[in-house]
């Protein structure tokens, strides 16, 4: 049975390797306009302009980043983290920590077009709808 075992071993292996690499499931480094409003409808209400801008870095399926343009150690900035799961769709856990104790938790899914939508709930009683587009260089 060990023999079996080994003899399978490279042969999967191989076939890991043998296709093109995957496809990110996001920019490794973007700013991200993320629009959100306070009701649960399945619907994203509010002007473009109001969104706010995330500086989102991507590793190992995993999010970090902070408000854009804010700087480290800044007492109004907002620290974001999470990570994105491949699937069809693709999907998405995001954890915002803000100034005065605020935490948010946002999930959604990435569309074909590249948006993130999906619903946000804070610990604070509110939650609504959200959509998050990279910025286009």
């Amino acid at each position: 049975m060990l023999r079996l075992s080994i003899a399978i071993l490279p042969l999967v292996v191989s076939a890991v390797h043998a296709g093109e690499p995957a496809k990110p499931l996001l920019p490794p480094h973007a700013v991200w306009v993320m629009r959100y409003d306070g009701k649960l409808d399945g619907m994203v209400t509010g002007k473009a302009e109001d969104g706010v801008r995330w500086s989102l870095t991507l590793r190992n399926d995993r999010i970090s980043g902070s408000i854009d343009g804010k700087r480290a150690g800044d007492p109004k900035d907002h620290r974001i983290a999470g990570e994105i799961a491949p699937g069809k769709p693709p999907i998405l856990m995001l954890r915002q920590d803000g100034p005065g104790g605020l935490v948010c938790y946002y999930t959604g899914r990435v569309g074909e077009d590249g948006k993130v939508v999906g619903t946000w709930f804070d610990n604070r009683g509110s939650a609504g709808d959200f959509e998050m587009v990279a910025e286009q260089k």
